[in-house]
């Protein structure tokens, strides 16, 4: 198990913070690389920003970090300005013909969703969606009944971000694989609650967020992109250091890419995210992913027991141990989850989110978190069910 880590989040002293998946409260060296290259710039001039020294920004240092965490090469990674940044790169740089199909999930976060609609009404697509279920089999029916031979992109998250449902990615990966189809994961609540290996996954493509369990700040992002795909996407959007070379007099036919990821972070770059970022993934691997996720889940499985305390509490999240992850969805009946929220904040300074279209509130038990913090949740929630 996890040795106790409260003091490395000063947020912690005045919140019980149980939102990981949404944004992390940032550990103190976390902070630290965050500031540390505008602090400079402020005391010692722009120089080295300018001149891009890597022994000060320290960019590839963090990439070849954030490559070794999910199994990936680092000319595979993309540092992207944001999640939706990530998914625009590929929905956007695929060569989508009319009548394609495009798969998702019932589930999915707006920042996913939203990119995939768009490019459906632009390009004449259809968006097919398998609805989650807790068990694997089920999912994996109705999935194999929406594959087939239009089917362009399989878009999905690798955990959903309002059950915490773990999809089963591998086998996923493999059937649309067989059909010619190319795989999107959403990993932005995965990353960081077990081990990935991009490789090992054998997915196309998968984007993930630092700012949730990674433990980074906000909105830092990347994308992973297999080395053997990457020219099946064509930049949709580019600028300086996208390509070979570039000067105020070239022309069309010098306009060739980089031969890597790094394609898609043309123009300036907001340095000190992507470092922080890497930083969070550092401080996680620190810790080790098998102790994270036995911590979590070890978290998840006490709260499982112990939610009958709470009247009228419903469980909407994987009860299966084996398939649950460190996101636990719980409804009261009778009172919606936006307002559960709200009260759990401002009474008992609990932070959640509400969850499944405002009907329940999600609890992201992250590795900061300990058994107290989850009894102190059932006793606000307890109170609430009992119209206190």
């Amino acid at each position: 198990m996890l040795d106790p880590i409260r003091g490395d989040f000063p947020t912690l002293a005045h919140w019980t913070y149980l939102n990981c998946g949404g944004m992390a409260p940032l550990p103190t060296s976390v902070g630290a690389e965050w500031l540390r290259v505008p602090q400079a710039v402020v005391a010692e001039g722009p120089l080295r920003l300018q001149a891009h020294d890597e022994e000060f920004l320290q960019i590839e240092a963090a990439r070849a970090t954030v490559a070794r965490f999910i199994g990936a090469d680092p000319d595979e990674i993309a540092f992207t300005t944001q999640f939706s940044t990530a998914m625009n790169i590929v929905v956007e740089g695929l060569p989508w013909q009319a009548g394609d199909e495009i798969i998702v999930t019932d589930q999915e976060h707006p920042a996913l969703l939203i990119p995939v609609l768009n490019a459906a009404r632009r390009h004449g697509l259809t968006v097919r969606r398998i609805p989650i279920a807790p068990r694997a089999d089920a999912m994996l029916a109705s999935y194999r009944a929406l594959l087939n031979e239009r089917t362009r992109l399989v878009a999905v998250s690798h955990v959903t971000t309002d059950s915490g449902t773990i999809l089963p990615a591998g086998e996923i990966t493999r059937l649309a694989h067989e059909r010619g189809a190319l795989v999107l994961f959403d990993g932005a609540q995965s990353l960081g609650q077990f081990p990935v290996d991009v490789h090992a996954l054998g997915c196309d493509f998968y984007a993930f967020v630092g700012y949730k369990w990674l433990l980074g700040p906000y909105p830092s992002a990347a994308l992973y992109i297999r080395a053997d795909v990457l020219d099946r996407i064509e930049p949709s959007w580019s600028g300086s250091r996208a390509t070979r070379t570039g000067s105020v007099t070239m022309e069309i036919d010098e306009l060739v890419w980089v031969p890597t990821a790094r394609r898609f972070e043309y123009g300036g770059r907001t340095f000190p995210y992507d470092t922080a970022m890497a930083a969070g993934v550092a401080y996680v691997a620190r810790l080790g992913m098998a102790n994270v996720e036995a911590h979590s889940r070890a978290l998840t499985a006490y709260l499982h027991e112990a939610l009958p305390r709470v009247p009228g509490a419903r469980l909407h999240s994987p009860a299966d141990p084996r398939e649950a992850t460190g996101i636990a969805t719980v409804s009261l009946d009778g009172v919606d989850g936006v307002t559960v929220a709200a009260a759990l904040r401002e009474r008992w300074q609990i932070v959640t989110r509400p969850a499944l279209r405002g009907t329940s509130i999600r609890i992201s038990l992250a590795a900061f978190v300990e058994r107290r913090d989850v009894d102190y949740l059932l006793d606000g929630l307890a109170t609430l069910a009992d119209g206190g």
